[in-house]
């Protein structure tokens, strides 16, 4: 189905910071938070509700509506143990000496806080305990939610990878090119959304850094969560730590309609280098995480480093049992700034493998494998997904493919790049191609779509031959960081090359078609010139 006619079927259906220091920083407008702040400025404490926590509890509070209702069956952790509110709304936890925040998985049905003077930002956590008091003290942190005016089984989902600025330039362009993307699609559909950025918030930087991309994703109108990567640690404190300051918790879970998102932090960093996995500490608060939910429901489990078939991932193979075990399942990541497509068989999970939304670092519009910068965009009913799309910054919604020929030289001026494939070759780039999960159907008509061949999927290791000419023969970037590895390109062999009429078709799982008859030229530097 045209996505047009989608959205004129959906058009048609119906801080202040608590005890918290800021300081502006150089370089930058955005205030850089130096302590924890609450959600917002109705997460404070209920002075009428007097709760006597149990003997031996360091942690506890009150979770209620904003009728003032108590909140029964709501989940909270402090990140290592994990409980339920009673018919109080009661929660009572011994907080780990390690915790520094105490979060609520929001319960279908209720709004998901966001922190006041960051926009949309989530606001689900708080401190775990006093800044100044005793850590062995009983704490209490309570939370105040909002019901639902409209259910929230059927939702948006924005799924962006690496946003990975280094300076205030790349901060200005994610809020310029990205945000306003995410704002005029969120804009088309009446129903709830939520987004999720998949780590590398930042590439270098500090606190500020994280500071400006938290207002950032605040300014998408979109309730947005973040996870964390290897940059947003070697680049800061190796620890996450100033991470957690500023944007929350490493690992937590949310919920909304039908469906248990769940981060994870699986960047594990032995000095300067890192390995990809997950902490047993994790791995007891996930088991704990999970058995609160039904296996009826859907799971998201979102994270950054591609868990693929990685045998030295350390506790890859416990997640991958936990979350086989749901009636459907969602594994979202990003970290390798190329779109992917990945089975793994042994568990029936398929992996989304998210491209940067800052592309090939922000030194163009363009990621290594030829895919515009942009980012993904779900539709879920209860635990379905019913759409799924691409979306690239700054273009038309219906730009989904790009066309080269297969003898095409790219001159610049620092070198000339020839492609290899033939004059009597066409390429397209179908830029996410696979990512619902699907083997798409990419055709080409060389007779201005009167009669249809099939395209033959090129192999992936050599990568889009176009941004290679792009990025090493004009931009002049190393020949091993300059491309990636492609895994949506196809080529067809024209039977007549010099009378063709071509155009190409690509047809997802969800009845979207592309076409494109418009070939790229080689020479034409502002499809991937990012200033």
């Amino acid at each position: 189905m045209n996505r047009h006619l989608i959205y004129m079927r959906l058009s048609r259906m119906a801080i202040v910071l608590c005890g918290t220091a800021i300081m502006t920083a150089c370089g930058g407008d955005d205030p850089m938070i130096t302590e924890l702040p609450l959600p917002d400025k109705d997460s404070g404490q209920d002075d009428t509700t007097e709760i006597t926590p149990d003997e031996g509890i360091t942690l506890y509070g009150l979770v209620s509506d904003d009728a003032g209702n108590p909140v029964a069956d709501a989940v909270v952790s402090d990140g290592y143990s994990v409980v339920a509110t009673d018919d109080d709304g009661v929660y009572q936890i011994v907080r780990n000496n390690n915790a520094k925040h105490v979060f609520i998985s929001v319960p279908a049905g209720y709004e998901i806080p966001l922190q006041q003077g960051y926009g949309s930002y989530q606001g689900t956590y708080q401190a775990a305990n006093s800044i100044t008091g005793s850590s062995t003290k009983p704490y209490r942190a309570d939370f105040k939610l909002k019901r639902m005016t409209q259910s929230d089984r059927h939702f948006v989902l924005f799924g962006l990878g690496d946003p990975q600025p280094d300076n205030d330039e790349h901060i200005q362009r994610f809020r310029t090119e990205a945000v306003p993307d995410v704002k005029t699609i969120r804009s088309r559909y009446p129903i709830p959304a939520v987004g999720v950025a998949l780590g590398d918030i930042l590439g270098k930087g500090d606190a500020r850094t994280f500071t400006s991309m938290k207002s950032a994703l605040g300014e998408t109108d979109v309730p947005f969560f973040t996870t964390i990567g290897n940059h947003d640690k070697s680049s800061v404190d190796y620890t996450g730590e100033t991470y957690s300051d500023v944007l929350g918790p490493r690992w937590y879970s949310f919920n909304r309609g039908d469906v248990h998102f769940v981060a994870m932090d699986n960047i594990i960093f032995s000095g300067e280098d890192y390995t990809g996995g997950f902490t047993d500490e994790q791995m007891a608060w996930l088991e704990k995480d999970l058995s609160f939910v039904p296996k009826e429901k859907m799971v998201v489990l979102y994270y950054h480093i591609p868990l693929r078939d990685n045998t030295g991932y350390r506790n890859r193979q416990k997640v991958l049992d936990l979350i086989a075990q749901y009636r459907n399942h969602m594994l979202l990541c990003a970290h390798t700034h190329y779109f992917q497509p990945y089975h793994m068989r042994s568990h029936n999970l398929f992996e989304r493998i998210h491209g940067g939304t800052c592309g090939y670092f922000w030194r163009s519009t363009c990621g290594g494998d030829g895919t515009p910068n942009g980012f993904m965009i779900y539709e879920i009913d209860g635990t379905e997904i019913i759409d799924c799309y691409f979306k690239a910054s700054q273009r038309d919604d219906d730009y989904q493919i790009r066309l080269y020929r297969g003898d095409a030289v790219f001159s610049g001026p620092y070198a000339t790049y020839q492609y290899d494939l033939g004059a009597d070759v066409v390429v397209a780039n179908v830029f996410v191609a696979g990512m619902d999960g699907t083997d798409w159907k990419v055709e080409l008509s060389e007779d201005d779509g009167e009669t249809w061949s099939g395209m033959s999927q090129l192999d992936h290791n050599y990568g889009d031959r176009w941004i290679r000419g792009y990025h090493i023969g004009v931009a002049k970037h190393p020949v091993s960081s300059g491309t990636s590895p492609c895994y949506h390109q196809y080529q067809y062999r024209l039977k007549n090359p010099e009378k063709a009429q071509i155009v190409v078709r690509a047809t997802d799982s969800y009845g979207h078609c592309y076409e494109q008859k418009n070939f790229t030229p080689s020479n034409d530097f502002s499809e991937a010139a990012g200033y």
